[in-house]
């Protein structure tokens, strides 16, 4: 059966003619429900029910076993093993950095006995000392190491494991010194978001606080009405742990079920900060000094007229220091966290659109970033005039950590050139390679640059795009993959990517674009692609798709769009908006149905979709979700679903249907498969080599390489 299919689906001419392709089978069962006076049909919702999970499970085996059977079949894999070989190739100077305790670094590296180590440097110096080698086995069950988070003084460190992906997340703790786990573990813990649980060490290092959501959610609420609890090192049961912050907590501090409690301590404050991410409306925030904490009577003061968002504050002694936007400016503010009454300036408008801010003992760092370029700017408390660090080179900066009391470590990388740690010295002002931490760069073979690409209502979209050197722009059709993510505010900068690379040395052309709803130009960029304008998003990247087509860089039988967990709103959409532009829609850990399937972000993402609430929150919310319409459409792209296994945002169940509808009411000619990574959750899915190769080939195929083709 399987060489019949093969047969079938090869092409002998140049015109693609595709037979009928004979997918495994999916029933289908009568469903009906009603919305604000709307009806929607669903013949596959039976997929994403509880008690259909074994038949669902069994289908998305096949789907799986079909998918890679098929690509399987594409030729080329020696072409592209060879270029993933050179790519990928094991080097002794790569390191990767977990954390900072004072002047000492912790990382992990392939050593000479051919295991990823985790290993502490004092400092600068190049002797190593072995900590933890991976994959981590405890009690014949192998782990992966989900989150690093380093006592501020004491040699420990807590640890997020998690199984197969996602799978029972809970904490352990490690000591350095001993070299061995604590007796003390907690499970399970709770996924804030994709990062894993937020938890922060007390200031004492006497204990930590983290997040758990009540034993009584269902398994599609697993991660609503979470609560702050503390927990003391002392090897005792967790079940002492008390709660102190959270839904029906304390009085007076009312959370909904989809407000989410995140923790954050500093190494040179005293205070706790507990925000709160809203499931609708502005996030807020309450602090404590930590050694205030007691129970559901914790005193926490409120910050008045404060919108804390993720990773825009940091603490010094008694005071929260935050980004602020104004307009298309930004600036600084300060509270005191003893008092929580209103900010007050700190440093005045900035043109520069920060994404983030660190403090040290005596200073404040501050990265930036503008459309495929980064930096850091460094002010002092009593001084607040910023200071420009000149970066290595252009490219985007991350992975933030102090070095002693005022130095900063951080690692940089572009589109060709690998990550890279550099330290900025606070006496000197200038940014200096970490010994020993070298990595590769392919800046001879490829070059970038950015362009503004005109939206239909006149907005100017910026796209960075990389090429071979060796050619021209618009001379001749080229194929060309598009990725769009456009979603919280968050920036997509340059990044070395093996998938990219090896896609540039088939002879394609990678365009990143920066649409609205993604941070790259600051506040009112990200507002212009969220609720109720969310559709902007996707009207920007296929604008971004008909630009490339008429001015030559592609024609639509070679383009592709790619996205992956809310960027695959702009594949799902732009798919089915203008399938006359694209071959081929790569959908990576998606969200196909936003208005009758639940799931971990189901109402954390209300400001962003739409409220659960209202006619206008569930009509924004159907615009958006592709699901809900797709047609027959025989011509349409081939679309790739990629999906983890123990997803915890987005389950199996919610794209089975997708994909179900894709093969059985679309039905188009070009394939809708299915590759599942069952080891995977939604960080990592479908990234091993072997699924990275299944998916290269299928975007090589499909936009007319004549070295990917069905095997006879």
């Amino acid at each position: 059966m399987k060489n019949l299919i093969l047969i079938l689906l090869f092409c002998l001419t140049c015109v693609r003619a595709w037979a009928q392709i004979q997918y495994p089978t999916t029933r289908t069962e009568p469903f009906d429900t009603i919305i604000y006076n709307t009806k929607l049909s669903d013949r596959y919702a039976w997929l994403s029910l509880k008690k259909h999970e074994a038949e669902m499970l069994a289908w998305a085996h096949a789907q799986d076993d079909f998918t890679k059977n098929m690509l399987d079949s594409i030729t080329g894999d020696e072409i592209l093993m060879n270029v993933a070989e050179q790519l990928m190739a094991p080097n002794p100077n790569e390191i990767i950095v977990t954390g900072m305790q004072h002047e000492n670094i912790y990382y992990y590296k392939t050593m000479s006995d051919n295991k990823r180590w985790l290993l502490k440097r004092a400092g600068y110096q190049d002797a190593e000392e072995k900590l933890l080698s991976l994959p981590l086995t405890i009690k014949n069950r192998k782990y992966q190491i989900k989150k690093f988070c380093f006592a501020y003084n004491k040699p420990l460190v807590a640890l997020m494991l998690t199984e197969n992906g996602e799978a029972n997340p809970h904490l352990r703790f490690f000591d350095f010194n001993k070299k061995e786990f604590l007796l003390d573990s907690i499970a399970p813990v709770m996924f804030n978001d994709s990062r894993g649980v937020s938890l922060a060490w007390l200031p004492n290092d006497a204990g930590i606080i983290y997040t758990q959501a009540p034993k009584g959610n269902s398994t599609e609420e697993n991660y609503y009405r979470g609560k702050l609890k503390l927990h003391l090192i002392d090897g005792k049961n967790i079940d002492k742990d008390i709660s102190v912050f959270g839904k029906d907590v304390r009085g007076g501090i009312d959370l909904k079920d989809y407000d989410i409690p995140y923790v954050y301590s500093f190494q040179h404050s005293p205070y706790i900060i507990a925000r709160v991410r809203a499931g609708k409306g502005e996030n807020f925030a309450f602090a404590v000094h930590y050694s205030k904490l007691n129970g559901s009577k914790t005193p926490w003061i409120k910050l008045d007229d404060y919108a804390c968002n993720d990773g825009m504050f940091t603490a010094n002694g008694n005071f929260i220091y935050s980004i602020s936007a104004v307009g298309e400016k930004s600036e600084i503010v300060k509270i005191n966290m003893e008092t929580g009454k209103e900010p007050v300036p700190f440093l005045t408008e900035q043109s520069k659109i920060f994404t983030t801010i660190i403090a040290a003992k005596d200073v404040i760092y501050l990265p930036y970033t503008t459309p495929g370029k980064d930096g850091i700017l460094k002010l002092e408390y009593g001084k607040p005039t910023a200071i420009d660090i000149s970066m290595p080179f252009d490219g985007t900066v991350g992975g933030f950590k102090i070095m002693g009391d005022n130095d900063l470590l951080f690692d940089i990388t572009s589109w060709t050139k690998d990550f890279e740690y550099y330290n900025i010295s606070h006496a000197k002002n200038t940014a200096t390679l970490l010994t020993g931490a070298t990595n590769q760069t392919l800046a001879a073979n490829y070059a970038s640059k950015v362009i503004y690409v005109p939206s239909r209502d006149g907005m100017k979209i910026p796209v960075s795009i990389v090429y071979p050197k060796n050619i021209k722009l618009g001379e001749q059709p080229m194929p060309l993959l598009i990725d769009a993510y456009g979603c919280f505010g968050t920036s997509m900068g340059p990044v070395f990517l093996p998938e990219v690379l090896i896609w540039l040395s088939q002879g394609g052309i990678f365009a990143q674009a920066h649409i609205r709803g993604g941070g790259e130009l600051g506040a009112a960029w990200s507002n212009g692609g969220a609720y109720p304008t969310k559709m902007n998003s996707i009207n920007d990247v296929v604008d971004v798709a008909e630009y490339f087509v008429k001015n030559n860089y592609t024609k639509p039988e070679q383009q592709i769009i790619s996205g992956g967990s809310c960027g695959t709103l702009n594949v799902g959409l732009a798919t089915i908006q203008r399938p006359d532009l694209f071959c081929l829609g790569v959908y990576e850990v998606g969200i196909p149905d936003l208005v009758t399937n639940k799931g971990g972000s189901f109402g954390k993402g209300q400001n962003e979709f739409g409220p659960l609430d209202t006619e206008e929150g569930f009509k924004s919310r159907l615009s958006i979700s592709a699901y809900h319409h797709i047609v027959e459409n025989k011509k349409a792209p081939a679309m790739l679903m990629v999906n983890g296994a123990n997803d915890y945002i987005v389950p199996i169940h919610n794209v089975a249907r997708y994909v179900a509808k894709l093969q059985n009411v679309q039905q188009s000619e070009r394939p809708s498969l299915y590759m599942i990574d069952w080891q995977s959750g939604h960080q990592g899915a479908g990234t091993n080599p072997e699924d990275m190769l299944r998916r290269l080939k299928f975007m090589l195929w499909q936009s007319g390489h004549k070295d990917f083709q069905l095997k006879k």
